[in-house]
């Protein structure tokens, strides 16, 4: 579940109705960018997304992207 708090965002891991606040994983709208496309787009698109909304070097947008994901899986919220 993806909720806005102001200008941040919070990704919260919920399960069969369970909430695990533990895991609440804050980001920023660049976050919660690759968070709702990530649903519904493979990571390539996703990055290709990026590229199109965000004025930044591809390679650039690549590393923080796998940062991105790897700190969403350690959290146990994303799996490919």
């Amino acid at each position: 579940m993806l909720k806005q708090v102001g200008n941040e965002y919070m990704i919260i891991p919920v399960s069969n109705t369970n909430v695990n606040f533990s895991k609440i994983f804050n980001t920023n709208e660049v976050g919660a960018f690759i968070y709702k496309n990530l649903k519904n787009h493979s990571k390539d698109e996703v990055l290709e997304l990026l590229k199109n909304e965000y004025d930044a070097p591809l390679d650039v947008l690549k590393k923080d992207l796998d940062e991105f994901i790897n700190e969403l899986r350690i959290r146990g919220i994303y799996s490919d």
